[in-house]
């Protein structure tokens, strides 16, 4: 019987330390105001460009519709620049969203299944955007900001490049 016991207590042991919670790597992910969508960074990324081409998004018009794919900072970054002086420069008038100031017809984000760190804050991911015949790469950066995955810029990697500066944030801080 005092066998038997024996036997059973490293097993015991074995079952405790499954059951303990593992602390992850971060422990504040940060919070989000506004609503977001409840999905992985590339999953986000793509729903964000099927959308703003769906809706043909020039400039800063219909922020209100992106909202929910925007983090909380660079949708109060283009708030403000949509009421600036210079929100009517031809850069501010094209697709802000795109190297292209016509921006795509379709777009592919690249998946982020690769990306070994699950607890990550910010993954850049490509985006393979196409108009007609011709096409093109970008760079979006999404950050996570409490449970939700948000556009937080974009770098510009097309050749030709409408924009004042490699990024969205760096275009609209120059305007």
């Amino acid at each position: 019987m005092r066998s038997s016991v024996l036997a059973l207590l490293p097993c015991a042991m074995l079952l405790t330390a499954c059951t303990t919670s593992v602390t992850p790597a971060f422990k504040d992910i940060g919070t989000r105001t506004g609503s977001c969508i409840d999905r992985g960074p590339d999953s986000v990324a793509q729903q964000f460009y099927d959308y703003q081409i769906a809706h043909k998004a020039q400039g800063t018009s219909g922020l209100t519709g992106l909202r929910p794919y925007l983090s909380d900072s660079l949708s109060k970054q283009l708030q403000k620049a949509s009421t600036s002086p210079d929100a009517q420069n031809a850069f501010m008038r094209g697709n802000i969203f795109s190297s292209r100031a016509d921006g795509a017809d379709s777009a592919e984000v690249a998946s982020a299944s690769t990306i070994p760190n699950t607890d990550a804050r910010n993954i850049p991911l490509r985006v393979k955007l196409t108009q007609g015949n011709q096409s093109w790469q970008d760079e979006v950066l999404m950050i996570r900001e409490g449970q939700c995955w948000a556009v937080d810029d974009i770098r510009y990697l097309g050749a030709n490049s409408h924009a004042p500066s490699g990024s969205l944030r760096q275009a609209i801080e120059t305007n």
